[in-house]
């Protein structure tokens, strides 16, 4: 039973406006450690909720937090929910893609990452969906995406349909938002679930995203295989494979942004079991404060199992990858694993 059930008790508050006033009042690590049992459809529950929550009084909230949580400090000011404190407080705790739709179906809007990130697909599989639909919708993808990736897309359309869609922006009337959400999903399933053939680089993608889910000593072996067969394509997936004793092959830029990026808690968890030179290449890069308090919390021990420490050293790898496919950090280029291969 999650918290949403737990504090559905009679008052003047419900139980997902008590769950939000404390999830809003209390540490944001610690919140996100409780938001990690809820499911999606309670964690838009819990996002509209702290869109939409009225003022709780000083004094209420002291009520709600003494008989949920018997441990609060005082002094917290009237709390008022907002669209803002709702994304503040899912940050972190879900896929960056899977909040953009939640705060986006919260604001009645299309979801403007969804858009942004249609461009990172090949023009010719939009161009060749577009081709199967009415101009009019053609006429909508085009004007939601970047120019750029609109020219390219116009580009590999017929001549005739090029002109029709053309034609269609111009004399357009502004689309619904839920007219365009339904557009949105319809892309998804179609475009996302429905690539065929990939090309190498995408291949060599999804296979290193499946290795990059293996134990460090499965990983090694199977590039060693790959090695003696295939060098070449084995120096590629090395490219893409990371875990989390690489940490100490990021640069000092990059491993103060990962931990910029990454909750405290995870990282107390992922230390738990690290070699010294993997401690050695984070703890400098926190602040002072937090410094102490993962080094505290390390030398107090904890019966965390194998199981959790693996996956938040996974966690964190996985942020990496993130972190390089937006371009803030970068990792070993293919020629540099090439020349390890020898």
């Amino acid at each position: 039973m999650t918290l949403l059930a737990a504090v559905e008790k009679p008052g003047a508050f419900g139980g997902p406006e008590k769950t939000v006033a404390v999830l809003l009042g209390i540490d944001r690590d610690i919140a996100r450690l409780v938001l990690r049992h809820f499911n999606e459809e309670e964690l838009r529950l819990v996002a509209r909720t702290a869109a939409e929550l009225s003022v709780i009084p000083h004094k209420a909230l002291d009520d709600i937090c003494d008989a949920l949580c018997k441990e609060i400090s005082a002094g917290f000011a009237d709390l008022v929910g907002d669209i803002a404190r709702a994304e503040d407080l899912l940050s972190g705790i879900v896929a960056e893609e899977q909040l953009a739709d939640i705060l986006s179906d919260l604001r009645g809007v299309s979801n403007a990452l969804f858009w942004r990130r249609l461009a990172d697909l090949p023009e010719k599989i939009v161009a060749g969906h577009l081709m199967l639909e009415h101009p009019q919708i053609a006429a909508i993808v085009v004007t939601k995406v970047d120019p750029a990736f609109a020219a390219r897309i116009l580009t590999e359309l017929p001549g005739e349909t090029r002109t029709m869609v053309m034609r269609r922006i111009l004399v357009a009337k502004p689309v619904a938002e839920p007219v365009l959400r339904e557009i949105e999903q319809g892309l998804k399933l179609s475009l996302y679930a429905g690539l065929s053939m990939p090309g190498a680089e995408e291949v060599n993608s999804r296979v290193a995203g499946i290795m990059n889910q293996l134990e460090r000593d499965q990983v090694n072996e199977l590039l060693d295989g790959l090695g003696r067969s295939e060098p070449v394509i084995a120096a590629q997936l090395k490219s893409l494979i990371f875990s989390f004793e690489d940490i100490v092959n990021l640069d000092q830029r990059a491993r103060s942004i990962l931990c910029d990026q990454t909750p405290t808690e995870r990282i107390i968890l992922a230390l738990r079991d690290a070699d010294d030179a993997v401690r050695e290449a984070i703890l400098p890069c926190l602040s002072a404060r937090t410094r102490r308090m993962v080094e505290a919390e390390l030398a107090a021990g904890s019966e965390t199992s194998r199981r959790e420490i693996l996956a938040a050293q996974r966690q964190i790898a996985d942020t990496v990858l993130r972190l390089t496919e937006q371009g803030l950090i970068t990792l070993t280029s293919v020629d540099d694993a090439v020349d390890e291969l020898g």
